[in-house]
């Protein structure tokens, strides 16, 4: 083999090495450009996952005793979210926080947090306006600040 065979091959294997290069360039940018789409959508869904066990509520016929135990654990837990109770003897008790609803010019939002005892915040004598009767049907509603994000459940009596 005469040198410039030598070269050309020396040249044609620095070409090959140059276009393999390229072409690993290339293939690792659209797998970055993937994996970060596909983690973009699995962040979308996680996010809509941690709201999904109080959105069950929205349009959902409830017991009363279902209510009082979630009252409860909300309260509990000290979480950042307003429970609205509308009995057929009164309307919108909130518990844990205190709500206002969305108007024309502002949107949901949570007010003060209620920082009395879950004992004391729920009535146990059927007398009093605000007892919630554990029998009795509710259906629930949702309620989303400007975040989308949900920070009240409203349940009416039926």
């Amino acid at each position: 083999m005469t040198n410039a065979q030598k070269f050309l091959l020396m040249l044609a294997s620095l070409i090959i090495v140059c276009i393999l290069c390229v072409i690993a360039f290339k293939i690792t940018n659209e797998g970055k450009s993937a994996i970060n789409g596909y983690t973009n959508n699995f962040n979308n869904m996680t996010g809509q996952y941690q709201d999904i066990e109080k959105a069950i509520y929205d349009g959902s016929a409830v017991q009363g005793s279902e209510v009082v135990n979630l009252i409860k654990n909300v309260i509990k837990s000290d979480e950042e979210l307003a429970i609205r109770v509308s009995t057929k003897a009164s309307a919108n008790r909130d518990y844990n926080y205190n709500f206002t609803a969305e108007t024309t010019t502002t949107p949901a939002s949570l007010g003060t947090h209620i920082t009395t005892s879950v004992d004391i915040q729920l009535a146990d004598n059927k007398t009093d306006t605000w007892y919630i009767n554990t029998n009795a049907p509710f259906i629930g509603k949702v309620y989303k600040d400007a975040n989308d994000l949900i920070i009240c459940i409203e349940f009416v009596q039926q």
